[in-house]
């Protein structure tokens, strides 16, 4: 089975289906017959063009289909004459029909994108259409004997095929298999033959008894979340063109046109490389049980957080742009597991806390003293901002927004000691560094000014490497949070190897971390 669905699950060298074509309207009711064409091109765009042979409209068109079906009603006025407003609304499309050589293509919702018609004579008329859930239906449609989901990858994940976690009894094909919502899930890769028109590799999954006759519930399906994961696994964008139902032999018997995930960026860096699934547990198929294994609402949570690791990548945008993903990613992560306003007093030790609190107090009695000078002096107007500076002074070691505080306690939450890492070697520098102050100052420059000012090499260098450890600190705070234990692929080491979640300790050196020299705050 694990064959027939890599060998047809191509995009097919020549993406053109012809035969006969019809369109029915819905308001106002009519109808277009003629020779349609469906171009597809392999990142799954479709172009859908009828030729105009044969048309039905209502009477008060008077035989006219530009008006028709540019959606213009008719008026007529008091004389007799009859009016049409050029595009005054929209036209809908209750259905659309192809019969090609592969099958029938149906479609129950559409919209005219384009047309062509000529003043005089009957020839040269075309319309185009964009269908939302064009389907093609292979042989008689049975959704009985529509037992499993399949979608072709396209994207980086060749380097995956040997990481398999399983094998089909028949044909001992081996896959990389996952469960989700209680249904047996699996990526298999092509045996050979690959090229620029072939997947990378296909997802499957049983269809069981869950509905799926309309196309919005054949989409339903899919697990959700799978492209985000992919994403984030790989390091790559992950799409499809479409979405297959086959029998249990793996013939198809129906497509569903909905493309999948986008491509616009270069590849990143991963989360996981072969290496990784050497150790049991471990690697993509790992990862993919760990996030499957999660309620569907704790997937949608991560999804945002997934795909602005993925979109923050170094390399595969500016450094500004990569660190404002990263940012709102780790923005995200904090306000998902409520951590928001630090009472800094409570995380001061006894004794320095007695003396915060001292100064703070003494601190007070001088504004009062201010207060009552000025009092004295009659500046009554100043007394109000006394008061507020008074009442600030006496809150300032309080509740307080601060992000390199919310990441720093995130990091604590998961086990991971990148603050004290980083905090050991700022603490060497002169001045009041901190790795709290750096992210706080970073996050303030990339959010509300929109860039980090850079004005030599060796502070872009320095920015790139702080870009790759905030990402490398994205990914493990992901897969802590997923419950995946196993060995990843680290954002800020040169060598592929076997790097555990918890390499990071508070011994560990900048140097470890990928730094040449940190960048100060800003």
């Amino acid at each position: 089975m694990l064959n027939q669905l890599c060998s047809s699950a191509s995009i097919p060298e020549n993406g053109t289906y012809t035969g006969p074509a019809r369109i029915c309207f819905g308001s106002p009711k009519g109808e277009i017959t003629g020779p349609g064409t469906i171009k597809l091109s392999a990142d799954g765009h479709l172009r859908i063009r009828v030729e105009v042979e044969q048309y039905s409209i209502p009477a008060e068109y008077g035989g006219f289909l530009m008006p028709f079906v540019q959606g213009a009603i008719p008026k007529k006025s008091g004389t007799g004459v009859t009016t049409m407003g050029i595009g005054s609304s929209a036209q809908t499309i209750e259905a659309f029909e192809l019969t090609s050589e592969h099958g029938k293509f149906q479609a129950s919702r559409a919209l005219v994108s384009n047309s062509h018609f000529e003043l005089f004579g009957n020839g040269n008329a075309w319309i185009e259409i964009v269908a939302n859930d064009l389907q093609l239906v292979v042989g008689e449609r049975d959704v009985h004997n529509e037992t499993v989901w399949s979608m072709p990858l396209f994207g980086n994940l060749a380097e995956f095929k040997s990481c398999a976690n399983a094998c089909w009894v028949d044909g001992r094909s081996a896959y990389i298999h996952f469960d989700t919502d209680g249904y047996r899930c699996g990526i298999a890769f092509p045996t050979d033959g690959a090229n620029e028109s072939t997947c990378t590799a296909v997802v499957f999954g049983e269809v069981g008894e869950r509905p799926h006759t309309e196309a919005d519930e054949v989409r339903g399906l899919l697990p959700w979340g799978l492209i985000s994961a992919l994403d984030f696994a790989v390091g790559s964008d992950i799409t499809s063109p479409w979405l297959e139902l086959r029998d249990h032999d793996g013939h198809l018997k129906r497509r569903i046109h909905q493309r999948a995930g986008t491509s616009h960026q270069d590849d990143g860096f991963a989360t996981f490389s072969k290496v990784d699934s050497l150790k049991a547990g471990s690697g993509i198929a790992g990862f993919l049980r760990c996030f499957f294994d999660l309620p569907q609402q704790q997937r949608r949570s991560l999804g945002p957080s997934m795909n602005l690791i993925r979109s923050g990548a170094p390399g595969s945008a500016t450094i500004d742009e990569s660190i404002t993903d990263l940012v709102k990613a780790l923005d995200a992560m904090c306000i998902r597991h409520k951590i928001g306003r630090q009472n800094l007093m409570q995380k001061l030790g006894p004794h320095t806390s007695n003396a915060v609190l001292q100064v703070i107090k003494d601190g007070r009695e001088k504004f009062l003293q201010i207060r009552k000078q000025c009092k004295t002096a009659q500046d009554l107007g100043q007394l109000a901002v006394i008061d507020k500076i008074v009442s600030r002074q006496s809150n300032v070691a309080n509740d307080e927004l601060d992000f390199g505080l919310c990441v720093t306690a995130l990091l604590v939450k998961f086990g991971l000691h990148d603050s004290a890492a980083m905090n050991s070697y700022y603490s060497q520098l002169p001045g009041h560094v901190t790795w709290e102050g750096l992210l706080s100052s970073v996050r303030g420059q990339v959010i509300h000014a929109g860039a980090i000012p850079i004005n030599a090499r060796n502070e872009l260098v320095e920015w790139f490497e702080f870009a790759r450890h905030l990402h490398d600190i994205c990914k493990r705070i992901i897969l802590r949070e997923i419950g995946y234990s196993g060995t990843y692929h680290p954002s800020n080491v040169l060598f592929s190897g076997e790097y555990e979640l918890d390499r990071v300790t508070p011994k560990t050196t900048v140097g470890q971390l990928g730094y040449k020299v940190p960048p100060t705050p800003v």
